[in-house]
């Protein structure tokens, strides 16, 4: 059996995505989180994705780990903003943003 080639090369962005795509999680809550967690960078700036990091999905509210309070306090200070980038990238279902700091990127508790 032999592959078919493409006529050009993929781009290695191209590349991470497609194999994002295919070792994602098959739940939707996890497949959303990862999908943001791919789209965080763009959503806050590359200095708060460096100290910041989304860590789960819950009832709509997206649980963000920080190395920092000052972190967290400029996350929830910019909550507003930070959910309509989010669901201008395509994750509608965010209502709201809890931000922790010295959080140890786990996963929020379900009650």
């Amino acid at each position: 059996m032999s592959r078919r080639r493409r006529s050009t090369p993929r781009t290695p962005g191209d590349a991470l995505d497609g194999l994002l795509d295919a070792i994602a999680p098959e739940d939707a809550e996890d497949l959303g989180l990862a999908r943001i967690q791919r789209a965080w960078p763009g959503a806050v700036g590359e200095a708060i994705a460096g100290a910041a990091r989304p860590v789960a999905v819950v009832d709509g509210v997206l649980h963000v780990a920080c190395q920092e309070a000052t972190w967290a306090h400029e996350i929830q200070m910019l909550e507003a903003t930070v959910i309509a980038r989010i669901r201008d990238a395509g994750f509608g279902d965010i209502r709201a943003i809890r931000a922790r700091s010295g959080a140890t990127g786990s996963a929020p508790r379900r009650r």
